[in-house]
């Protein structure tokens, strides 16, 4: 049986950078201005790379990007064609291939779900002062504007580090919202990360009343984050970020290294790593890493979806045994 290899998308929005909206700071390190949109042809483009090596993972939707209103409702700066034109493409380019699910509501400022207005912190500080009873119609909101705008959302991605300091309650508050929003007693969350762990792979967070949780970990770096403050774009650069990850003849690299230690090669980039601050660098580096894992390592792993890595570990609960965790264990 292959092993699964899986690619996390954290941080996409339509047409809005949250990067931009929350980074606090308006250069990259090396100067440059932060680019705070990325228009639909990068998009596009991504598509055309998954569809291109065959990738499945897990992408992202953030349902109130940056405090800008809303994915339903319209946001601020964005026109209603080519919001309309982003999430049609997500739900008939990317799907099924990529399980859809919200990063909470705005990757920015918390929101006060009564009058829909920004609370003075970001959703983090936000989620490490609330319990189970406040977190779970946070979440539901965020759950429900997903499926509300068409998309198959039953799981969720912590912005940051969303609700680690309560990981209990919040897993609890995850099982109990998407059951709420959607009838669906299976879900899933991103939230750890499980790097330089022999044998990392998903675990049973949370049972209750029928209902079953399975946390997803990543377990490599964001090799591709450094695309963005840099303007370098050359092909021998491509080839060298992407070594890190794989190397040219599929015997070296964190997704290699994982796997020869037993563990499931689940790869992340955030979207403001492939759109490398408007250069698209990290759109030639995935496309290199995509390639290299088809042609070296087909043998020994196959691309999944989120969804599928769940029903695989529902199937056979005993053996995805939780691991021992520590509190900088995040997903980041």
């Amino acid at each position: 049986m292959k092993v699964p290899v899986s690619l996390i998308i954290d941080d996409p929005a339509p047409i809005i950078s949250v990067y931009y909206e929350h980074a606090g700071k308006e250069t990259t390190e090396d100067g440059r201005p932060l680019v705070p949109t990325y228009p639909n042809k990068m998009l596009f483009e991504f598509c055309d790379i998954v569809e291109k090596r065959g990738i499945r993972g897990k992408y992202s939707v953030i349902p109130m990007p940056g405090n800008k209103g809303d994915i339903i409702n319209g946001l601020e700066g964005v026109s209603k064609e080519a919001l309309d034109e982003w999430l049609n493409t997500v739900k008939t380019r990317l799907c099924p291939n990529f399980t859809i699910g919200p990063e909470m509501l705005t990757h920015h400022k918390a929101v006060d779900l009564e009058t829909g207005k920004a609370l003075p912190m970001n959703e983090r500080d936000f989620a490490a002062t609330q319990n189970r009873e406040t977190l779970t119609p946070y979440i539901e909101k965020a759950v429900s504007l997903l499926n509300h705008a068409g998309f198959d959302a039953f799981g969720v991605t912590s912005p940051w580090d969303f609700g680690i300091e309560v990981e209990k309650d919040y897993q609890a508050a995850i099982s109990e919202a998407v059951y709420k929003a959607t009838g669906k007693k299976n879900s899933w969350l991103f939230l750890r990360g499980l790097r330089n762990t022999p044998n990392a792979k998903p675990w049973i967070g949370h049972e209750e009343d029928g209902r079953t949780l399975v946390c997803i970990p990543a377990t490599t770096e964001d090799h591709i984050w450094q695309t963005i403050d840099t303007p370098e774009t050359s092909d021998a650069y491509v080839k060298a970020v992407a070594d890190e990850i794989i190397t040219e003849d599929g015997k070296g690299g964190e997704a290699v290294r994982v796997l020869e230690t037993g563990g499931f090669p689940i790869l992340i980039a955030h979207w403001q790593s492939l759109m490398s601050n408007g250069l698209g660098t990290g759109l030639r580096i995935l496309d290199e890493v995509a390639r290299r894992i088809n042609e070296r390592l087909s043998d020994r792993v196959e691309w999944k979806s989120f969804a599928e890595i769940m029903e695989m570990v529902l199937a056979n609960k005993a053996a995805y045994p939780t691991p021992v965790l520590n509190p900088n264990d995040s997903g980041i």
